[in-house]
C-alpha cells in the first residue's frame, strides 16, 4: 500500500459573467500565440479545482492559469520530470504557492498560503503550510493532460493555430508517450 495523496485537476462550468476587461495588446508586443492564449482563458473562463490530498483549491482559467501559461507551464512540467523543483504560484485568486520537489517515484508537495486569511479582512497574515507526498507519475500525467487539453481547446476554438499548439505542448508531448 502506498502513502501517496491524490493529485487531480477538475474543470468547472464556464462563467457567464466577466469581472475584468478583455486582454489587450495596445503596444503590439505579444505574439499571436500569447494573445490567443490570453483571449482563450478570458473568453472560456471557469473555475479550475486543484485537488491535493483533501485540499480543494479553486483557481480560475483567467487570470490564474493564464499567468501559469505565460510562465511556460509545459517547460516547467518537463523540468519536474527531469528531477527539478518547480513552483506554481497563484497570487490572484488564492495567494498560494505550490512547490513540487521530485524524489524518485514520489513528489514532495508543499502548499504555502500567504496573504490575508481572515474573511472579515482583519489583516491577519496567513503563513500556513501543508505538505503532501504525491505519486510522480500521477502528477506528471495530470499536468501534461491539462496542458494538452488547454492547447486542444484553444486550437479547436480558433484562438491559436495547430502549429502554435504543437509548439506549446512539445515540452510535455514526449512525456505523454512515456506515461
Amino acid at each position: 500500500m502506498n502513502n501517496f495523496h491524490k493529485f487531480q485537476i477538475r474543470w468547472g462550468d464556464p462563467l457567464l459573467e466577466k469581472f475584468a476587461a478583455p486582454p489587450e495588446d495596445v503596444l503590439g508586443e505579444l505574439s499571436h500565440f500569447e494573445m490567443g492564449i490570453r483571449r482563450f482563458c478570458y473568453e472560456s473562463d471557469r473555475p479550475i479545482w486543484l485537488e491535493i490530498g483533501k485540499e480543494q483549491i479553486k483557481v480560475f482559467l483567467d487570470p490564474d492559469i493564464s499567468m501559469l501559461l505565460e510562465e511556460d507551464l509545459p517547460t516547467q512540467i518537463d523540468q519536474l520530470s527531469r528531477g527539478e523543483t518547480i513552483r506554481l504560484e497563484f497570487v490572484d485568486s488564492c495567494c498560494l504557492t505550490i512547490e513540487l520537489m521530485p524524489l524518485g517515484n514520489k513528489i514532495n508537495c508543499n502548499l504555502r498560503y500567504f496573504g490575508y486569511s481572515d474573511s472579515n479582512k482583519n489583516f491577519s497574515l496567513d503563513g500556513s503550510y501543508k505538505q503532501f507526498q504525491l505519486n510522480s507519475k500521477e502528477v506528471l500525467e495530470t499536468l501534461t493532460n491539462f496542458c494538452i487539453k488547454i492547447g486542444d481547446m484553444a486550437t479547436e476554438t480558433g484562438y491559436i493555430t495547430r502549429q502554435e499548439r504543437d509548439d506549446f505542448i512539445s515540452p510535455v508531448e514526449i512525456h505523454k508517450m512515456v506515461l
